[in-house]
């Protein structure tokens, strides 16, 4: 099977903020909540390029300690997303939606995710700011098809569509 940096898909890249904070060294007294946010102010900093995506999938990661974090990780954004809009929280998959400040003003950042034993991974995308509640899961592709559950990350075809009126059919 290709490796991810071998099919072109832009999702893991060898400039992954996601996968380079996970693989960091952790300083000393460090919890979920800070490395969430510290996360979520790495990608938040790229706002200047809207069509950046990012990804972490446990089943692509070599590194122990970010296949250690990832399910905790993906459990505590669960919670912080359902928190910031309002839904009821779903720790095992789902949409994710944060409101976080920039150097271009403020941005969102969606995400998809899924937290299985069996399949731990992690979509982020940037989006123009501000969207209402209704539109924050609308147009998001999940990871993984029902007649597709054993594929990394999803192929270019079923990557997430943002905000464009697509249905990701």
């Amino acid at each position: 099977m290709a490796q991810p940096h071998e099919t072109g898909d832009l999702l893991v890249t060898v400039d992954n903020p996601i996968a380079d904070l996970l693989a960091a060294p952790l300083s000393p007294g460090w919890t979920l909540d800070e490395l969430a946010e510290e996360i979520l102010r790495v990608i938040a900093a790229r706002a200047s390029d809207q069509t950046a995506e990012f990804a972490l999938d446990a089943a692509a990661t070599t590194d122990r300690q970010s296949r250690r974090l990832l399910r905790p990780l993906l459990a505590c954004l669960a919670t912080k997303s359902a928190a910031e809009s309002g839904t009821p929280r779903n720790l095992f998959g789902g949409p994710l939606s944060f409101q976080r400040p920039s150097h271009a003003g403020p941005v969102r950042i969606l995400g998809q995710f899924e937290n299985q034993s069996s399949a731990a991974r992690v979509a982020f995308r940037l989006t123009s700011f501000p969207h209402t509640n209704s539109e924050q899961a609308v147009g998001l592709v999940p990871l993984l098809s029902s007649s597709d559950s054993k594929s990394a990350l999803p192929s270019s075809s079923r990557k997430m569509e943002m905000m464009d009126g697509g249905t990701g059919s």
